[in-house]
This record gives C-alpha cells, structure tokens and sequence, in this order.
C-alpha cells in the first residue's frame, strides 16, 4: 500500500470547501484502511504538471519495483496469480470476514429491538451487508487459481 497513491479529481468543478470536506469523506469512510496501510492521497488538478506532480514526488519517496507487468507479460501469469491479484484476494476475504461479523452483529441488535422501525432498519441494513458479501464473494472466486493450474505454475517455476 505505500505505493499506492489514492488521486482525487474535478476539483475545478466544486468549491475548494466542499471539494476538501469530500475528500476528507473519502479518506474517512471508504479510504480509512488503505490510508492506514500507507496509500497517499493526492489532487489531481487535471494538468500535465499536475500529474507529474503525483508521480514524481512519489518516485522520490522510494524506488519501486512495479513487478505486475513483469508478472504478467514475463512469466505469463493471470493478474490473478500476481502478487498484486494475490493480495487483493486476501483483502476480499478480509471484507468479506468483516463484512459477515458486521452483518452478524446486526442481526442480534434486531432481536434485541422492541421498536419495528428500529428492527426493520436493521435488517435493510443486515439486506444490503449481504448483497455487498454475496457481490465480493463472486470477485473472490474469480481470483481463485484453478488447481490444476496452480500445479502447472509449481512446475514452471521449479524449472526456471
């Protein structure tokens, strides 16, 4: 995650306040983990200098080896099999584990409950935390490497 940098955009589209308190909207709910795990955010002010004001400050931070495009144009690998597939499958099972408990534990508020509102709001809630797990579950079995593949690759590699 340090080399990744998280850009926000079209801000000559609203006001710099309202811009910011969306920014701060991102980082706070839906880039908390990432930011955590050390994404940079930056703004992208659509202009060329812009750009390579992203790009080249985090250059400097560190010399990164990109191994993705390696991974898949060298040793023919499914974005899947890569380093970076392979960590995406384990922070969708990480969202899908998180997600599961969250859903768990609103279901046991909802019997807690003795206010139909309350309880009815609950399980919409409970509703859309498994449609989100049923959705990220069907990603993560896309991400799976067949075993018969997975033996394949064992076998390629221990030549090379």
């Amino acid at each position: 995650m340090p080399n990744v940098v998280l850009a926000t955009t079209m801000w000559g589209k609203v006001d710099k306040n309202e811009g910011s308190e969306r920014e701060a909207e991102l980082k706070n709910d839906f880039w908390e983990d990432m930011v955590e795990d050390g994404c940079r955010i930056a703004r992208f002010a659509n202009t060329h200098e812009s750009a390579w004001k992203i790009i080249g400050s985090h250059l400097e931070r560190r010399n990164v080896d990109v191994s993705l495009p390696r991974e898949v144009v060298d040793d023919s690998l499914r974005l899947n099999e890569t380093k970076a597939g392979i960590a995406l499958n384990k922070e969708l099972e990480k969202l899908i584990k998180d997600r599961k408990d969250a859903a768990r534990m609103l279901e046991q508020q909802a019997k807690k409950q003795d206010n139909e509102l309350v309880v009815n709001q609950l399980n919409e809630r409970k509703a859309q935390l498994d449609d989100h797990i049923h959705q990220v579950a069907g990603q993560l079995l896309e991400l799976k490497i067949p075993f018969t593949r997975r033996v394949r690759l064992f076998f390629s590699r221990k030549r090379k």
